[in-house]
């Protein structure tokens, strides 16, 4: 396994970690008006991977991949309606989610080939870099919401 591998398998493993045990209300809990819930991050978070791997991997774009890489941008970077709604928000949809995700990266973060690593991508938030630099956002983007995550969790607001 690639290097990028490792390191996205062991934040996504602690991604599914901290959200795993929550409830559908606490997946939907928002800090404040305008705030992502965790749900929404989750959902994110498996748009980006998938954002790349239909990019890297040169996939044909279905309307269910489509809705999925919409979650990467929307309201993150764009003023586009979030793709999922609160309904969305439960353990088996973003396991679904994140499997399909899973599913289409895997095979291009694990063992990326050298068209993988110098093709020329266009990242999430606009800038075209090199299919390095792709693989290394892929591996670490888990990782930044898992912390959002925590922090959530730890806000004495937080549902019981």
């Amino acid at each position: 396994m690639s290097q990028y591998g490792e390191v996205w398998t062991f934040t996504r493993g602690r991604l599914q970690q901290a959200y795993q045990d929550l409830s559908d209300a606490q997946l939907r809990w928002r800090p404040y008006a305008g705030a992502h819930s965790i749900g929404e991050m989750v959902y994110h978070v498996a748009g980006v991977e998938t954002w790349f791997a239909v990019r890297m991997g040169e996939l044909r774009r279905t309307a269910e991949l489509e809705k999925l890489a919409d979650a990467a941008r929307a309201t993150y970077i764009t003023d586009d309606a979030f793709p999922f709604v609160d309904a969305d928000m439960t353990l088996h949809g973003l396991d679904v989610a994140l499997e399909v995700a899973h599913a289409l990266i895997a095979p291009i973060i694990e063992l990326p080939n050298e068209h993988h690593l110098t093709m020329q991508v266009e990242t999430v938030i606009g800038p075209v870099v090199n299919g390095v630099a792709c693989l290394w956002r892929v591996a670490q983007h888990a990782a930044y919401h898992t912390g959002q995550i925590w922090t959530y969790r730890m806000d004495p607001r937080f549902p019981g």
